[in-house]
């Protein structure tokens, strides 16, 4: 299986480096999983990606997707055109935090600043049976949320917590989810492989 990610990115001297957190590559590296870190760059290519090969494409987290740094707008727009990529090539995409209000944004969904939710744990509670459980208890890592009023009209929300901010979703009709908490960042990394298998099963 071959996985692209993208890049986060923070302030370094006077210029940025980007990075992709070793929570993913210490996954993918005991899973065996080939991936592909994805630049902050402004002159993205990925003409030399063999499609076939590619099976799911990880928007990670990381700084707040509202930034007006220009690198932060370099990286919006180079997963917006992963996004596009995945779509125009049947690959399912993950978006996790961040990734996960890119994918809303990108189809028009809204989020603003939420309390209570950096560096702290909450119940998420599932409409249907994509856990095979009604809650779960999560990690909490970011400063906007997604009230189920705000979602894009073609996302469907999945779970929820309790103020009705939505922490999973899916598209209405392609293979794209969007989870708020971080799977990869828990001890045991049941829910990650839990998630990418049922995403992947959806193919």
């Amino acid at each position: 299986m071959h996985i692209l990610i993208s890049s986060n990115f923070k302030k370094y001297f006077r210029t940025y480096i980007d990075f992709v957190d070793h929570y993913w590559i210490s996954y993918f590296d005991r899973k065996k999983i080939k991936f592909t870190i994805i630049p902050n760059t402004k002159n993205l290519d990925l003409s030399h990606v063999t499609k076939k090969d590619v099976k799911l494409i990880i928007l990670p987290g990381g700084n707040d997707l509202i930034s007006k740094s220009y690198i932060s707008k370099i990286r919006l727009n180079n997963e917006i055109k992963l996004i596009k990529y995945g779509l125009k090539n049947n690959i399912p995409i993950l978006g996790v935090c961040r990734g996960m209000q890119v994918i809303n944004f990108f189809y028009k969904g809204k989020q603003k600043k939420i309390r209570n939710h950096m560096r702290t744990r909450h119940d998420v509670y599932f409409s249907n049976n994509f856990f095979n459980k009604p809650k779960l208890n999560v990690n909490s890592f970011h400063n906007f949320g997604i009230p189920k009023n705000l979602i894009a009209k073609s996302l469907v929300p999945i779970g929820l917590d309790k103020s009705e901010n939505v922490e999973f979703f899916k598209h209405k009709k392609f293979k794209i989810f969007g989870v708020m908490f971080h799977p990869e960042r828990e001890k045991k990394k049941d829910n990650l492989e839990f998630i990418i298998k049922k995403i992947l099963k959806n193919k």
